[in-house]
């Protein structure tokens, strides 16, 4: 392969979204940060998820398989530590979040601040190596704030995430 002097890999160069799903199980929520998020289908709405194997998380879906996709805010970046660099199996995020999540229905949560939902349910997975590939169904969704998103870029930028 030509060396260009580009360091990135490709798949970090397009900027993306930032997600937090929300799951809950055996009466326990959690929220997870979410990267790997597809629009994959328009009639009806679906979406691929990407979920990290070994996650409360995965545990959650297995038991449970619906969700809340929610649009993260660039103004909400200091929760990626604690939603994407914490494990939800040592690390009660609910409580953590503290005043910043609001109960929605059985078990799940929203952060508050978010610009946007999706109610998932999810219905199959595929084995993607360290992650599985689940394809889920829009159950409905709702916009909630006109704002900045947080996105892949800026993660970057503030050295969240290494590429």
């Amino acid at each position: 392969m030509p060396n260009t002097g580009i360091r990135i890999k490709p798949w970090n160069r397009i900027d993306a979204q930032v997600y937090t799903l929300a799951t809950s199980a055996d009466g326990k929520g959690n929220f997870n940060l979410c990267t790997y998020v597809t629009p994959i289908s328009m009639k009806p709405k679906r979406f691929i998820v990407g979920v990290y194997k070994g996650t409360r998380t995965l545990t959650n879906l297995e038991k449970n398989p619906v969700g809340v996709l929610q649009y993260m805010a660039a103004d909400q970046w200091e929760h990626v530590k604690l939603l994407g660099k914490k494990s939800g199996n040592n690390v009660d995020k609910i409580s953590a979040l503290g005043a910043d999540v609001e109960h929605i229905v059985g078990g799940l949560y929203k952060l508050k601040g978010i610009l946007a939902l999706v109610h998932l349910r999810f219905l199959e997975r595929l084995d993607a190596g360290d992650h599985w590939a689940w394809v889920a169904h829009a159950e409905s969704y709702e916009n909630l704030r006109e704002a900045e998103s947080l996105t892949f870029s800026e993660l970057k930028r503030r050295k969240l995430i290494l590429v």
